[in-house]
């Protein structure tokens, strides 16, 4: 697989499917999940940690994107909180044979009058697999053709019927005007036909938006309004939330007290997000497995979760979390901390005095304090490894499309992992978190068996064997498996809806 122009860590880092495979998707019907009341409340006003690359969701390039575009943008189905597919601008669908057929609602229209229909979707989900730069197209890689026939929209695939409707409940399933494909500020523009528009946008402060008089579904628009800003400090969120100038806003664990104290609630949730030094193999020493070995038994993983991170992380080796159905028990005690094991390998390796390099890290304080700890235990064995923090999207930049950094302190997986993106992306040739295009036949023999396979004991069984092989061959070095803590005011309404891995605010209201 070639790589994409300006390809990036998208779902690598965070939140590019919130179905789990396990959640019993349904096949059609259903709304997603909100307050019997449609009426619209307040304007939300959220603070977040940070701004999206994008507001083109074809060309997303970083984690929180979905949180941002999902409001513009409807998909042909949506996954509830509940993890179930529902419906969304398609009404139904049903399977024959490799191709899934959707017949569409009548009468729905994008933000600038433009019909959209089975031809207005077509359009889109070719622009996302072969557009210049899109970031969607390996997301869409089971799609085989599409196709319109009498009025519906019928899509070729291969694999498992779960897994393309995954894909087509997320940004790769977006739908934008075919107008306005080529305009020179879609970016920051758009043009969907979700429930909001969007009438302001300041670079790197906030987005504005306002509900699309339009829209088929009164229900979804809970709010007069939103308001996304971009706060990177995280006392000065907080303290907006505990002033009233924002109603929600992520929170860090030590702040947790805080923010009760202040009367605030407090939502929070055990996620498939993992802490991680991303490698890539292509440079430094990480081409031999000994050193990446070396690594793994090199940090404190339950130190770092228990006293920097307050045990809001579990400590992992691997991206499925505990109870999920890919996660591999045999994992759990793999690579203790160990700094005499990790000196016996790099003297093996021929590093018997260590070695140095640079790894990139977000330059928010979870990440850079994260990398520091990593950094202390590392020192350790003899690796000097010299942090440079930077914004995300330039680090994400850096490290994945140009391959120009060893190593990336970041995060992984999404709220509710799905193995086979992570697979694609974290272990296989030309994968977005792969940089070095680190290559294990056996995995990628295994990957292909079981996208293919539509038996859950079948699935099972492969995802668990390339979890196993990629610890083995220690791609990264996983910390833990990371807790999200959100404080909201007495306004908000079923923002824990919002938690469940499910990135629609739409779900949200205000009183």
């Amino acid at each position: 697989m070639s790589r994409l122009t300006g390809r990036v860590a998208a779902a690598s880092l965070a939140v590019l499917t919130a179905c789990a495979l396990g959640a019993g998707c349904a096949r059609g019907g259903g709304e997603p999940a909100r307050s019997a009341s449609g009426d619209a409340g307040g304007v939300l006003r959220f603070a977040y940690t940070a701004f999206p690359s994008t507001l083109d969701p074809h060309k997303a390039s970083t984690a929180w994107d979905e949180l941002y575009v999902f409001p513009i943008y409807d998909r042909l189905v949506t996954v509830r909180p509940d993890g179930q597919i529902a419906a969304m601008v398609a009404e139904s669908w049903s399977r024959e044979g490799k191709k899934m057929i959707f017949a569409l609602r009548s009468g729905v229209r994008f933000h600038d009058g433009t019909a959209l229909d089975a031809e207005a979707v077509r359009a889109n989900l070719e622009r996302a697999m072969t557009a210049q730069g899109s970031t969607a197209k390996p997301l869409l890689k089971m799609i085989t053709d599409v196709e319109v026939e009498d009025g519906r929209l019928v899509v070729g695939f291969t694999g498992a019927e779960e897994v393309l409707l995954n894909a087509l409940a997320h940004r790769g399933g977006a739908l934008i005007s075919p107008k306005a494909f080529d305009k020179p500020d879609l970016d920051r523009a758009p043009v969907g036909s979700g429930p909001y528009r969007v009438t302001a946008y300041r670079r790197d402060d906030r987005v504005v938006y306002e509900p699309f008089t339009g829209y088929y579904d009164k229900a979804a628009q809970r709010m007069k309004g939103l308001e996304m800003s971009f706060v990177n400090e995280d006392d000065t969120r907080l303290n907006g939330v505990r002033s009233g100038q924002y109603d929600a806003t992520l929170i860090r664990p030590e702040q947790v007290d805080t923010a009760r104290d202040a009367g605030l609630k407090v939502n929070e949730f055990l996620t498939g997000l993992v802490y991680q030094v991303n490698i890539n193999t292509a440079r430094s020493e990480f081409g031999d497995q000994r050193v990446r070995q070396a690594l793994n038994y090199a940090v404190d993983r339950r130190t770092i979760a228990e006293k920097l991170l307050l045990n809001s992380c579990r400590p992992t080796v691997q991206p499925a979390p505990a109870g999920h159905w890919a996660h591999e028990p045999s994992l759990d005690g793999a690579y203790p901390y160990d700094p005499a094991k990790a000196k016996q390998l790099l003297a093996e390796a021929g590093l018997p005095n260590g070695f140095s390099f640079t790894a990139l890290a977000w330059n928010n304080t979870a990440f850079v304090q994260l990398g520091e700890a990593i950094q202390d235990q590392f020192k350790q064995v003899g690796i000097d490894m010299k942090l440079r923090p930077m914004s995300a999207d330039q680090s994400i930049d850096l490290y994945q499309n140009r391959g120009e950094a060893d190593a990336l302190v970041s995060q992984i997986g999404a709220a509710a992992p799905n193995p086979g993106l992570i697979t694609q992306q974290d272990y296989l040739k030309g994968g977005l978190n792969n940089p070095g295009d680190l290559t294990v036949e056996r995995i990628e023999e295994l990957a292909e068996e079981t996208a293919s396979a539509s038996d859950r004991a079948a699935q099972q069984s492969g995802y668990r064997e390339i979890a196993k092989l990629a610890a083995e061959h220690a791609y990264n070095v996983p910390i833990c498996n990371r807790k999200l803590y959100f404080a909201t005011n007495d306004k908000v309404r079923d923002f824990d809806q919002l938690l469940t891995g499910y990135d629609d605010i739409r779900v949200v209201g205000m009183s």
